[in-house]
């Protein structure tokens, strides 16, 4: 550490367009030690910091270790600072003898992972839902076989048996295709699944979502699951959602609480923005080569966003968390704090993701080519209302990697010609760990705030 006349954060970084975008958290620890963390690029090589304090000595920081998760971070163990005092900094992003400065910003010192509250801004609850009934008129169900663009083992369906209400908690649960009246286990290797003959409406006709084959000779299979996914009618732009929710835990589980844009006014995904509040996988261990699990140990947090599937800048606004108390199998709360400036996801109010809206756009950021289709609005695609979704999925061929370890092995590869076959065919691997209640994400409330 050196100390001089402010404080500043420098970086250098290989593409110009970091510039555009800064995560500095400056927080007090330990009651009163000054921690300043700074997320950026990968190819960041240095950082600094200055810090302003009125009746204070003006400081810089050299942030010189890299983490690996693309972090820097100092502690001053003599700052003596306190909850509520008010400083600057001001970020410096450079390459080799290239450097740019961004403007000063003040910050209101509080502890860390916690989230400053917003004052002086009108709330309006546009939405909550304690689940003592289901009121179906209050969401859109989805009803459909598409596999949800992932290759996914469910089909969606508004069935009694996936989403319900009991005991003030909304259930979200998958079941099995061949448990329902319509199908036999025949049916499974050799029928077809008429969506709208089944349930009168079909939300979703791509990649045959509305009437599915199965191939026979051995190829492919029906879905051999059935779950549940709702939307929110209510929308909000800027604001606060909170869901309460315990998620499921149980191997190739994939449960979601997310929002997406009530109208896709940029056009369809990625263009139009996703914000993923929290993904998780049920498995109880899924651990890659580093040595993290990313079972269900650890959640997620994700914006989506890019000018097409091939482009999305999702990996430059995702983060995740692990659990201290062995797994995310209980109860919390999950939420987005969402204004022009900042998109922040957290759990039971620790920040999970935190995104700044980068001081020149998104587009910039992404660091794409041709004619930015966000226009001028420095925080699109995420300026625009978003309505709220919870599932519950099941496998897939994107989100369970071939290459990680598992308890047991992974039923299929996702470069299969028939993976619901292999997954369908290797249950007696995985359903020991599908225990009743379990399996199913509870919520017990929803809210959404508009600011």
């Amino acid at each position: 550490m050196r100390e001089v006349c402010c404080i500043i954060l420098a970086i250098y970084v290989v593409n110009v367009t970091c510039y555009q975008f800064s995560n500095t958290d400056v927080s007090i620890v330990k009651e009163s030690q000054l921690k300043i963390r700074f997320t950026g690029h990968e190819d960041v090589s240095f950082v600094s910091v200055y810090i302003k304090q009125a009746g204070k000595k003006d400081r810089l920081y050299n942030l010189d270790t890299k983490k690996d998760d693309d972090t820097w971070e100092f502690v001053d163990t003599d700052a003596n600072v306190k909850v509520g005092d008010v400083i600057s900094y001001k970020t410096i992003i450079g390459r080799k003898n290239t450097v740019k400065k961004l403007n000063w910003k003040p910050v209101t010192l509080l502890p860390e992972n916690t989230v400053a509250p917003l004052r002086s801004i009108r709330k309006v609850t546009v939405f909550r839902d304690d689940f003592n009934t289901f009121d179906r008129s209050h969401y859109k169900i989805e009803v459909d076989a598409t596999g949800g663009g992932n290759g996914e083992f469910q089909a969606y369906t508004p069935e009694a048996a996936n989403i319900y209400v009991k005991n003030g908690h909304l259930y979200i649960k998958p079941t099995f295709t061949v448990d329902h009246a319509s199908f036999t286990a025949s049916d499974l290797y050799n029928g077809q699944m008429d969506v709208k003959a089944l349930w009168g409406v079909c939300t979703r006709s791509i990649h045959h979502g509305c009437l599915k084959s199965a191939y026979g000779d051995g190829q492919e299979i029906l879905p051999p699951i059935m779950s549940g996914k709702i939307y929110t009618n209510a929308a909000i732009k800027y604001g606060r959602v909170n869901v309460r929710a315990r998620i499921p835990r149980g191997d190739w589980l994939w449960p979601a609480i997310w929002l997406m844009p009530s109208k896709s006014v940029y056009g369809n995904w990625p263009r139009s923005g996703e914000i993923d509040v929290m993904e998780a996988r049920g498995n109880v261990k899924m651990v890659s080569p580093n040595g993290v699990n990313h079972g269900i140990t650890q959640i997620a947090s994700t914006l989506n966003w890019g000018p097409d599937p091939r482009h999305s800048a999702g990996r430059l606004t995702h983060k995740t968390l692990q659990s201290t108390h062995g797994d995310w199998h209980r109860w919390h709360t999950y939420s987005l704090e969402w204004t022009e400036q900042h998109l922040i996801c957290l759990v039971d109010d620790q920040v999970i993701l935190q995104v700044n809206t980068p001081s020149e756009g998104f587009w910039k950021f992404g660091h794409f080519n041709g004619t930015n289709i966000w226009g001028d609005s420095l925080n699109a695609p995420f300026d625009q209302p978003f309505q709220l979704l919870l599932n519950v999925a099941v496998g897939g061929n994107k989100y369970f990697s071939d290459n990680l370890q598992y308890d047991t092995p992974k039923p299929w590869r996702n470069n299969s010609p028939h993976p619901m076959r292999d997954f369908w065919e290797k249950k007696s691997v995985w359903l020991p760990t599908w225990h009743g209640d379990n399996i199913a994400l509870l919520v017990d409330y929803v809210e959404m705030i508009q600011y």
